[in-house]
């Protein structure tokens, strides 16, 4: 299938992990794909491999966390393709520690990666869609104003035309630690929360805009994030390499840990005219461990 075809779609923290599995179905269905990382060799290894099999995709060496940063990649993603089609927020970094022990410094670096980078390129992205609109479907609202319409507002928008598909997606990737509390994971389980609910902010923002804004929660995924989650908890715990994961995915109903082509199968349908009635939504990829 090349669902894709034409799309021009950036994947945050795509170097790597899950938001590599994402750039790859992306690529394999057709679309263009920004591989932009904080690790720009990374990335550049990341776009060669896409590129060897004849996709095609662009390194982009970015630091999420900064503003500016998040501004300039807009534009020249932009000047190189035209436009944005779909948005992939997946960049996010995680501290294992008990609560009590987590530092300013450690807490300070999770939310602005995790929370303030998602929402910061989902908003720069956002404005570059409402840009790429028809005429007929834009308003007098500038994009910083859309960001701020509220809840009433929004449902109270009349039509701007006849039923259209989406002209823009947007899936930020939250977490199963965004459901509830994690004592081990504390920052990091806030930042996902936030993604949630910054997902459902968006999505009642850019309504009017048929801009479709949702998330998903994976859990247990076999990466090097989770490589690392299991060493720690290893050393906090005295347990054997391995024995963490075991743990978890025991408890998971479908008996195994999820892969990132697992999640870029939902991704991919959240992206995709059969999801054009679907905003606001966080559905959990996670063989049935959290089931709410």
């Amino acid at each position: 299938m090349e669902r894709f075809h034409n799309k021009i779609v950036i994947v945050t923290g795509s170097a790597r992990g899950i938001g590599q599995g994402i750039a790859k179905r992306f690529a394999k269905e057709g679309a263009s794909v920004v591989i932009a990382d904080y690790d720009s060799e990374a990335a550049k290894a990341t776009a060669t491999e896409l590129g060897a099999s004849g996709a095609s995709s662009i390194p982009y060496a970015v630091d999420i966390s900064d503003p500016a940063a998040v501004s300039q990649m807009v534009t020249d993603v932009v000047d190189r393709f035209g436009r944005i089609d779909i948005l992939v927020n997946n960049a996010g970094i995680i501290h294992t520690k008990p609560m009590l022990d987590v530092t300013e410094a450690e807490w300070t670096q999770t939310i602005n990666v995790n929370q303030n980078g998602t929402f910061f390129v989902l908003q720069k992205v956002a404005e570059q869609m409402i840009r790429q609109l028809p005429e007929d479907l834009r308003n007098d609202s500038t994009p910083a104003d859309v960001i701020a319409m509220d809840q009433q507002s929004v449902r109270s928008a009349e039509p701007s035309s006849e039923l259209a598909n989406s002209y823009g997606k947007i899936v930020s990737i939250s977490s199963i630690s965004g459901r509830k509390g994690r004592p081990l994971a504390t920052a990091y389980a806030a930042s996902k929360a936030a993604i949630i609910s910054i997902t459902q902010s968006a999505a009642l923002a850019l309504a009017p805009y048929r801009i479709n804004v949702n998330a998903i929660c994976p859990g247990v995924v076999l990466t090097s994030m989770w490589e690392r989650i299991d060493r720690d908890r290893a050393d906090l715990f005295g347990a054997e390499p391995g024995e963490a994961v075991r743990n978890i995915v025991n408890a998971v109903p479908l008996k195994r840990a999820s892969t990132p082509e697992d999640l870029s199968g939902a991704v991919a349908f959240l992206c995709s005219e059969d999801a054009d009635y679907i905003t606001g939504q966080t559905l959990n990829v996670d063989g049935g461990y959290e089931m709410n």
